[in-house]
């Protein structure tokens, strides 16, 4: 019985430690999400891979200064299900970006909504609910509203 004990409470913490860097990396605390920002600018990069995909464009300031921002949504296999798509963004794009911007005012964020120059839209979330992508993100292709 003391042999298991030895061996158990060890393992735990090693378990938990293991754990906290996982749930950190997906807390949500570097960005404002009680409020967003709607950026107009034009498209540099869109990088669709795992573990997040990254829209990065330019903004021109008032002043006349670029500002690079970089953003982020959910991996690949969540945004598909929102309705996003590989080839949805190409540089040169003008886009109007809401994202929820970062908290320490670098230009950051993370995208709930990207609208095209034409009135296309892509919106970061697939409910109502506000949650981003689909949880249940193996569930498929997106259903179409009505008929």
């Amino acid at each position: 019985m003391k042999n298991n004990i030895v061996v158990s409470v060890p393992a735990c913490l090693i378990a938990l430690t293991v754990a906290s860097p996982v749930f950190a990396h997906h807390s949500a605390f570097a960005f404002d999400t009680e409020n967003t920002l709607t950026i107009e600018g034009t498209v540099t990069e869109w990088f669709w891979a795992n573990p997040h995909c990254l829209l990065m464009f330019d903004v021109m300031t008032n002043n006349g200064d670029i500002v690079h921002w970089v953003t982020e949504t959910q991996s690949p296999a969540n945004m598909i299900d929102a309705g996003w798509r590989k080839n949805d963004l190409k540089p040169g794009d003008e886009v109007t970006v809401t994202v929820q911007p970062a908290r320490n005012g670098n230009p950051v964020g993370r995208i709930a909504r990207v609208e095209f120059a034409d009135g296309r839209t892509l919106n970061a979330t697939q409910d109502r609910t506000g949650s981003t992508g689909n949880e249940y993100h193996l569930s498929g292709v997106p259903e179409k509203d009505g008929p």
